[in-house]
């Protein structure tokens, strides 16, 4: 699965949860190649910030992410205007964009301690639990909707 590029959004998939039945979720981002050694840039803010899939065995989509945020965190539309701002003012923190906010999932996790049954290992099952995690949150996804809800905890 590795360096495998998803055609309908040109992007790489980085990360793999594997589901019963065959389908999968994805964890995708922008590829290196040799015209593009530090990656490709993100085609749009939306997708940077969705950037986790779950793709049928056909590798059509089931859903998208969807985020419920940290009720203590600004409005997504703040969060891009505010970006959008300081990146007209020259910043240059990654996460402000001429774009909004630039806030992806850095990583797909797979947790098995709380299993049901013990196998098939690597795979979810029921009582598995799925973390994504941004630069700065994790959150819980739920593999049946595509609904990812900040647990609180702050990365560091």
């Amino acid at each position: 699965m590795s360096r495998e590029i998803l055609k309908f959004c040109d992007l790489q998939v980085c990360d793999v949860v594997s589901l019963l039945g065959g389908d999968r979720i994805v964890h995708l981002s922008p590829y290196s190649t040799p015209d593009f050694p530090m990656g490709k840039d993100w085609p749009d803010i939306e997708l940077a910030n969705h950037n986790v899939f779950r793709m049928n065995v056909k590798n059509e989509v089931v859903w998208q992410v969807r985020r419920v945020e940290n009720e203590t965190r600004m409005p997504w539309d703040r969060l891009h205007e505010r970006a959008k701002e300081m990146h007209a003012q020259g910043n240059s923190d990654g996460r402000y964009t001429a774009m909004g906010f630039l806030d992806p999932f850095t990583a797909l996790n797979l947790d098995e301690r709380s299993a049901i049954v013990p196998e098939p290992k690597g795979v979810w099952r029921p009582g598995c639990e799925v973390y994504l995690l941004t630069r700065w949150w994790s959150c819980l996804l739920d593999p049946e909707t595509g609904t990812a809800a900040c647990t609180g905890e702050q990365l560091k």
